[in-house]
């Protein structure tokens, strides 16, 4: 009778553990899922801010530019919250080289930054020989063509 009792009681603890083990693991996993979704969103926003305020600079536009900047600060330390230390150096270089997108330096720095990003979401990084500043910058495709869309050059 004992070795029963035993063998239940071991059964049940088990049991218990195998219960606790997998709520703790899937409370980690939802955590990362959480982060991982804020990382994504951040770096989008990121994105998303830089590409506006670098065209309406382009454009020569300003008015807007203060709520423009206030996004971009937000995505910016969202990202600094839950990316990678090799996402959070990319950053910092990008910044520390204007941030603009003006020069030629700035616009490798985002490269490379836009790359960090690819990397820390599970992607492969872009071949150096992707035209990414081209596909990236450009206002229009090259094959745009302004008389199909009704402006007169």
């Amino acid at each position: 009778m004992p070795s029963a009792l035993l063998v239940a009681m071991l059964s049940g603890v088990a049991a218990l553990l195998g219960v606790a083990l997998g709520h703790i693991l899937s409370a980690k996993r939802a955590r990362l899922d959480e982060l991982a979704a804020m990382r994504m969103a951040a770096y989008v926003d990121f994105v998303r801010s830089t590409s506006l305020l670098f065209t309406a600079r382009r454009a020569g536009r300003t008015e807007d530019e203060i709520e423009e900047l206030a996004r971009l600060n937000d995505a910016k330390t969202r990202i600094l919250l839950s990316a990678n230390p090799s996402v959070l150096k990319s950053l910092e270089r990008f910044w520390l080289q204007g941030g603009t997108l003006e020069k030629e330096q700035e616009i490798i720095a985002f490269r490379n930054l836009c790359d960090e990003m690819r990397v820390s979401l599970g992607k492969e990084r872009v071949s150096l020989q992707m035209d990414l500043a081209g596909v990236l910058f450009k206002v229009q495709p090259s094959t745009y063509s302004y008389r199909v869309h009704g402006v007169d050059g």
